[in-house]
């Protein structure tokens, strides 16, 4: 495989409409198969003009593979001492090729370099049961180093998204800090 490129997209390339929908696809492709059950019919993860909003933020890293973005993920600070990343996602074709670990590595390091101690995500949840790919993901954040927290509803955290939901759900918010 050719070596994967990895950089924050600059804030004026909102413009590039054609980067924000390939990043809206692969985003909203990957958590349909990822979270598949907790949302209702038809709703999407994310907008164009969602990611246009964060790109013109700085908030939008990408993994280009001979030029094509392959993947993305947003990061952020949410206070003094943390970083925050999400919506991680990998185009189908390069899923366990290691694209999604660089990502995180990426803003790890990203938000190091800003001198903030940790870095948190969150992790989407059935309130009651479980969900295989969210175990999945609970198993692998773990693996590289997050440990969660503390759990908040869907409801009380953004109450726009509890209404797309299928079932009732809580987020689970793994940190980790940085040596």
């Amino acid at each position: 495989m050719q070596p994967i490129e990895i950089q924050m997209l600059p804030c004026n390339e909102s413009a590039n409409i054609g980067d924000m929908e390939r990043i809206t696809n692969i985003v909203n492709r990957v958590y349909a198969a990822s979270e598949e059950s907790l949302w209702k019919h038809g709703a999407a993860r994310t907008t164009v003009v969602e990611i246009a909003e964060f790109t013109s933020r700085g908030e939008i890293a990408v993994a280009r593979l001979i030029g094509q973005i392959v993947g993305c993920v947003r990061v952020r600070r949410i206070d003094q001492e943390t970083g925050e990343f999400g919506m991680l996602a990998v185009d189908d074709e390069y899923q366990g090729t290691g694209i999604g670990r660089e990502l995180i590595r990426f803003a790890e390091q990203k938000c190091q370099n800003e001198q903030l101690r940790k870095m948190q995500l969150e992790l989407l949840v059935p309130r009651k049961g479980s969900h295989p790919a969210k175990v999945i993901l609970e198993n692998w954040y773990s693996r590289i180093g997050y440990y969660p927290v503390y759990t908040e509803t869907v409801d009380a955290s953004i109450p726009k998204l509890a209404k797309l939901l299928a079932i009732p759900c809580k987020f689970v918010v793994f940190q980790k800090e940085f040596r």
